[in-house]
């Protein structure tokens, strides 16, 4: 039935397009437009986009692939469900299946599919397993991995990529820096930053011990990876990665410490039907001294990456990294049962009580906004007094009002007037 759905919907497509120049024309017009309105998030032009491409390329894979993200990110989840689905029948004698069985398996979770969420997340991770997994291997330089020190945090970092203003990153980070030391204690956080960032941010991150590397004048490999650089540090023993935007919880904490004294020299969660990477760039760690100078396999990943810029750091993990941590990893993961899974182990009830909340999981999808001036077409800024310290950001008008992204815990309090803002016009 679900494929009835698509190949109904398919005839409603534009008329096909015969000339070979003006396809060729059209075809370029429309990847054209699709990049730019995906890079937007403006996802009903680049559905429109994907619909006029399938008109003149029925069938193409990649088209096909595009074509139901966008309809996800629509609303049209049935829709894009069938599409996927037909895809499972025509490209599965594809070698390596790539974005859209990951698609699949996320609409899946989206519809409450729970066993096909298990389904196609596992047949997703097995397909990038057995294509990426025969890359070059490091050799590991002994069997188990040095003994964790509790009692030298320095030698334990928690490493962070921050860049840029925008206090969905900022507030969470300084926020992941105040809980640290209860959920933390023999942990150390590591910021790598640039000046992008707010003087004020980095004063209240190195008020809560976190050490700061200004990486302002690093230009030749990718923001999203220099927190990776924590493990050509000849100081550090172990180190987790994270994602700013993401905030610590006991369930997270608890399965690293049943890392920490496994014998295994890395680890690795998963904890949402999205979780479909072989290394999720914000949910691993490991040991020092199995990887040689990271730094030089980025340089020479990123000259040879063709891959879309937002993702260069999940396309280095598994292309450069994972052959070699496949082979001693410790997978936290109750959903997909991938490689080796292990249930995360009982811990205290996690403090973030939202229905959003799970390890990884992005902890700024809300905002606070208001009314603009009448015809007031500028940025506003805005003074928040938060616990005793003043944070300034810019927020955006568009259509007369004014928005600014925060973490939810922040939001809560604005509105429960716990926190207080000024606005000020630019």
């Amino acid at each position: 039935m679900p494929r009835e759905i698509f190949m109904k919907n398919r005839k409603a497509l534009p008329h096909k397009i015969k000339n070979t120049a003006r396809k060729t024309a059209k075809l370029n017009d429309m990847a054209k437009m699709f990049k730019q309105a995906m890079a937007k998030q403006d996802y009903l032009t680049a559905r429109k986009c994907c619909e006029t491409v399938l008109s003149i390329t029925p069938e193409n894979p990649t088209i096909m692939s595009d074509y139901a993200l966008t309809l996800m990110r629509t609303g049209d989840h049935q829709q894009a469900y069938a599409l996927y689905l037909h895809m499972l029948d025509t490209c599965h004698k594809t070698p390596y299946s790539g974005n859209w069985m990951d698609g699949l398996t996320e609409v899946c979770g989206i519809l409450g599919k729970t066993a096909e969420v298990r389904q196609y997340g596992y047949q997703s991770l097995v397909q990038a397993d057995n294509h990426f997994s025969k890359g070059m291997k490091y050799i590991y330089p002994e069997k188990c991995p040095p003994v964790f020190n509790p009692d030298n945090n320095g030698q334990n970092i928690i490493a962070f990529s921050l860049y840029g203003d925008s206090p969905k990153y900022c507030e969470t980070l300084i926020k992941n820096a105040e809980i640290r030391a209860e959920l933390y204690p023999e942990w150390t956080c590591r910021v790598y930053h640039d000046n992008s960032v707010p003087v004020h941010v980095l004063t209240r991150l190195e008020d809560n011990d976190v050490q700061l590397i200004n990486m302002s004048n690093e230009t030749a490999i990718p923001a999203t990876l220099w927190r990776f650089l924590v493990m050509d540090d000849p100081d550090v023993s172990r180190f987790l990665v994270r994602d700013a935007d993401s905030l610590f919880s006991e369930k997270e904490a608890a399965a690293v410490a049943e890392w920490v004294v496994s014998p295994f020299w890395f680890h690795h969660m998963r904890d949402f039907y999205t979780h479909t990477e072989l290394l999720l760039a914000g949910l691993w760690g490991g040991c020092t001294g199995v990887i040689p100078s990271v730094y030089n396999l980025i340089l020479a990943f990123v000259k040879d990456h063709k891959g879309n810029a937002r993702f260069t750091d999940q396309h280095f993990l598994r292309q450069a990294l994972w052959p070699t941590l496949r082979e001693s990893i410790l997978n936290h993961d109750e959903i997909f049962h991938f490689h080796r899974p292990k249930k995360y182990p009982v811990s205290q009830p996690v403090r973030w009580k939202t229905d959003h909340f799970h390890v990884g999981s992005n902890a700024s999808y809300s905002a606070i906004g208001g009314k603009a001036r009448e015809n007031y077409a500028g940025d506003i800024t805005v003074e928040m007094q938060i616990h005793g310290h003043i944070a300034t950001y810019i927020a955006h008008v568009q259509a007369g009002r004014w928005s600014l992204p925060l973490p939810f815990f922040l939001v809560d309090e604005y509105q429960q007037q716990a926190i207080t803002i000024a606005l000020f016009e630019s």
